[in-house]
């Protein structure tokens, strides 16, 4: 009788959990449902349809907003400043981390901490010192502007997750390639890397996330038209539909268009993704 109650007790909890987990998903998810179901509109109906369900779809909200804001060059400045901000935040990150990780030298704590103090940095706070240090150097209206503030920016977080990674791989992996005569540099770059390949993953989504959706550099930083990334030709491409110059429809086409690259990036990296929480939960 006991263990009845109790498997009935356990079906009314699972079943409120996933009411709970259903509830919540739904919530997160319909701002992205009501985009996609305005962007899929015929022209002008989303001021009389309210729905998600479109009266008439139609596709050329899409082309009309590809290219009425060039997308081709938005997301080509995007791509570039986020590419190489993750490629040098993984590298640079996980060779600090390496070091942090794996070999003993004077103020090595000291430093560690010094690099985590950079989590309490934000963007905003030192916007003035970044572009005074960006006119000195004559870096304004360039990628450079942006790809140096997101490398810094990004370094402590990536330094911290990496670091853990490195601590939790075997003594006798790094011993075995010492005796075999490799130096330092092969033992990090051959040996240790790719062993470090879920964390790597983590750390490149949660950098390149807040790289491609930033808004607040690109817009202090680029003052061309030809430099705009995905997030401020939005914003000026509202702008524009909050006035009457373009339609509501081509607006949140513009909008899956800038998440959509995201939605399969993270697609891609999935398994690398989780596969990295997981161990990183487990380590701890």
């Amino acid at each position: 009788m006991a263990s009845k109650v109790s498997r009935i007790r356990i079906r009314k909890q699972s079943v409120l959990l996933h009411i709970v987990l259903f509830s919540v998903s739904f919530i997160m998810i319909f701002p992205w449902l009501f985009a996609f179901s305005t962007g899929l509109k015929a022209p002008g109906e989303s001021a009389l349809n309210r729905s998600l369900i479109p009266w008439e779809l139609s596709l050329s909200n899409f082309s009309e907003a590809w290219r009425i804001a060039d997308v081709p060059l938005l997301a080509l400045n995007s791509f570039v400043v986020t590419a190489a901000s993750v490629v040098m935040i993984l590298f640079l990150a996980s060779l600090a981390a390496y070091g942090f990780a794996r070999l003993d030298f004077v103020l090595k704590e000291p430093l560690y901490l010094l690099f985590l103090a950079g989590l309490m940095l934000q963007a905003a706070a030192i916007m003035v010192p970044l572009y005074q240090v960006n006119v000195a150097f004559g870096l304004l209206d360039t990628h450079y502007a942006l790809i140096g503030p997101y490398i810094a920016l990004g370094l402590p977080f990536a330094i911290l997750i990496l670091r853990g990674f490195f601590e939790g791989l075997p003594d006798e992996i790094e011993d075995a390639a010492l005796i075999d005569g490799a130096t330092r540099f092969t033992i990090y770059w051959r040996v240790m890397l790719p062993l470090t390949r879920p964390a790597l993953a983590t750390v490149a989504i949660f950098t390149g996330l807040g790289t491609w959706n930033d808004f607040l550099l690109p817009m202090l930083m680029t003052n061309k038209a030809s430099l705009r990334t995905m997030p401020l030709g939005l914003i000026l491409f509202q702008l524009e539909a909050g006035i009457g110059l373009v339609l509501n429809e081509y607006r949140f086409a513009l909008i899956i268009m800038m998440t959509l690259p995201l939605i399969v990036v993270f697609l891609l990296l999935q398994r690398q993704f989780m596969s990295g929480l997981t161990a990183g939960a487990i380590k701890g």
